[in-house]
This record gives structure tokens, sequence and C-alpha cells, in this order.
């Protein structure tokens, strides 16, 4: 019998490169950050271990990209969400989804991981900078949008709550990826309230403490 050769797929260089990262992060979710090994990468990509080099350079290269992509991607997804809502509403979607990310996925063991191993982060990842930033000035927008108070002062203390409320849920999420199972099972939650229960309780806390406060420091 003769042997049939793969047909070899042709990508653009972003094709490319979005092929391999979502190679990757299935790589990650799967086997965890021992898993990002450019030799495993290409294997699931279906394409050569120099190609995975030509397009990222390294392993490490490799996941900061993966990184910037996953913390671009996020922001993306929760600005659609809170754009597409009445600033009245208040659901668990976007905390969920937050977690769903970095928990579930991986993504949070891989920062750490990447921490420990001493991997340079990336610091001009100018997109996601201006993500973060519209993000907080859409929750601070839709805190005023329910108050009669439309001043600068109020403005202050709004995007004061909608930095402090996204600080909280990225630490709370990062640290549900590292340690969440082992400290759910010494506190004595089931696997259900751990990643059910708990999670739309903490949206819930997060929702109630999105309102006007005290000035009491100035952006």
């Amino acid at each position: 019998m003769t042997d049939i050769k793969k047909k070899r797929v042709r990508r653009s260089p972003e094709e490319a490169r979005a092929h391999i990262l979502a190679a990757a992060a299935e790589r990650l979710k799967s086997d965890g950050p021992d898993g990002l090994q450019v030799k495993e990468i290409a294997a699931v990509a279906g394409v050569a271990h120099s190609t995975v080099l030509h397009h990222f350079g390294s392993a490490a290269g490799l996941r900061t990209e993966l990184v910037d992509t996953m913390g671009n991607k996020l922001l993306e997804d929760i600005l659609a969400v809170i754009k597409s809502r009445p600033a009245t509403e208040a659901d668990d979607e976007v905390l969920l989804h937050v977690f769903e990310i970095l928990s579930d996925e991986g993504h949070a063991r891989l920062l750490a991981w990447m921490m420990l191993k001493g991997d340079h982060f990336s610091d001009g990842n100018a997109q996601m900078k201006d993500l973060f930033h519209r993000l907080i000035e859409e929750m601070a927008a839709a805190v005023i949008s329910v108050q009669d108070d439309q001043s600068e002062k109020a403005w202050r203390s709004a995007r004061r709550a909608a930095r402090f409320s996204t600080m909280l849920a990225a630490v709370a999420a990062v640290g549900d990826g590292i340690a969440g199972e082992f400290l759910a099972n010494y506190i004595g939650l089931t696997e259900k309230e751990a990643q059910g229960d708990f999670r739309i309780w903490f949206s819930e806390l997060l929702n109630s403490q999105m309102k006007p406060e005290a000035d009491e420091a100035s952006s």
C-alpha cells in the first residue's frame, strides 16, 4: 500500500503564530507549565521544532507570548460583556470567566512557574495596558451612571473602587489556580463549593463593593 503524505498546510506568519499558541494553550491546560516544551508543542501543532523557534525564538519567548495573548483576550472578553449589558445589571459571568481562564485553564500556574523560573515578562504590552485602562473606565462609568453625583470626586471614588476590585479579582483567581484545590481540601470545601458556590459568592461580594466610597485616595 502506498503511503499518503500529509498535505502541508500553508499559513501566514500571523496564522502560524496563532496556531502554535493554541497548541501551547492546549498543552498548558492538559499538562501544566511543564508541558510547554518546544518539542511537545510542535508535535501538538503538527509543525517542525524549527518552526516554533522561528516564530518565538525559544520556549521562554513562547511562554511570554502565551501570557500576553491570554491577558489581552481575557480583557477583551470582559469589556465585551460589560458593554453588552445595562449598568444596573450585575451578574457572575465576568468573574466566572476570569476564574475559568486564570485558574481552570492553567494560566495562573504558568505565571507562578515563570516567576519562580526567572523568566522575563513583557513590560511593553501597550495593548494590555490600554485594555486595563478601558476596563477601569467602563467599570467606573457603570458606577457613575446609577447615581446623581457626576463630580470629579465621585469619578475618583468610582475609579478607585474599579481598580481595587480588578486587583482583588485577579489575585483571587491566580491564587485559586495555584493553591485552590489544596486549600479547599483542608478547609473542607467540596469540589462544587470550591469551583462553583465560592466563585458565585465572591462575585456577589465584589459587585456589592462596586459603589462610590469616601474619597480616601486620589487617582
